[in-house]
């Protein structure tokens, strides 16, 4: 009987520790599994690493860092890419034919140890305060302060050049109608209009001379434009300084 005992107090104790082994082979196991994951995940770079670098590009090449106005966005990109890390700096590269405003396409790169390219779409922005009717103004209406104020926009979306300051605007004609919210851009009026009688003055630097002039073409400040003199008939480009005035250096 007490050799029953003992034989079973043996299987008892032998069975104990070939669990204990099986569990501390399962832990064993599982740890290589989490180790071997952990190293896998650090061998290649995440999705976020990627559109940082994208994004201090964009910001360098635009001096966001500076200017408060500039906004860079860069968009998702899929995190199941498998991209290596790469053993130097990633290289980056504004694409062919991408302007530093708008939609852009920056390409990231590496070459060793495993040569790989993604490409990045992103957009940047740049708010500026711009010109727009405060009314609607009706097409050959002289603009004034009351018909206009100022509005902060993405301007580097914008196709065509937009008024910036009012000087530039107050004065001018409207070659079309502007609705009330409307932005007012450099080819929606004139300082000088087609038709328009003007004064050129020209000057030298011992003498000037006064004459009248029609204005064969439209025409803003700081622009030049195509003037035909009355008495002379004679055309020739003079440059716009202010409403129905220009100048002209012999």
């Amino acid at each position: 009987m007490r050799n029953f005992s003992l034989q079973i107090a043996y299987q008892r104790s032998l069975l104990s520790f070939l669990s204990f082994k099986a569990s501390l082979a399962l832990l064993v196991t599982a740890g290589a599994l989490v180790f071997s994951a952990k190293a896998d995940t650090a061998a290649f770079h995440t999705s976020d690493e990627i559109r940082e670098t994208a994004k201090i590009f964009l910001e360098k090449m635009t001096y966001a860092a500076d200017n408060p106005n500039i906004e860079v966005k860069v968009n998702q990109i899929d995190p199941r890419l498998k991209l290596r890390k790469c053993s130097n700096e990633l290289l980056t590269e504004l694409s062919r034919g991408s302007k530093v405003k708008g939609k852009v396409t920056v390409s990231v790169s590496c070459k060793f140890p495993v040569a790989w390219k993604i490409f990045i779409t992103a957009e940047i922005a740049e708010y500026s305060e711009v010109i727009v009717a405060a009314r609607s103004i009706p097409r050959r209406t002289t603009i004034t302060e009351n018909d206009i104020e100022r509005k902060s926009v993405n301007i580097a979306v914008l196709r065509k050049q937009p008024i910036l300051a009012s000087d530039l605007v107050v004065g001018s004609t409207t070659k079309r109608n502007i609705n009330k919210g409307r932005l007012i851009f450099e080819d929606s009026v004139c300082m000088v209009c087609r038709g328009d009688n003007v004064q050129i003055t020209a000057k030298s630097e011992f003498f000037s001379i006064n004459m009248e002039a029609v204005a064969l073409a439209d025409a803003g400040i700081g622009e030049t434009t195509l003037v035909r003199n009355k008495q002379s008939k004679r055309s020739f480009t003079a440059k716009v300084v202010s409403r129905d005035r220009l100048e002209v250096t012999l």
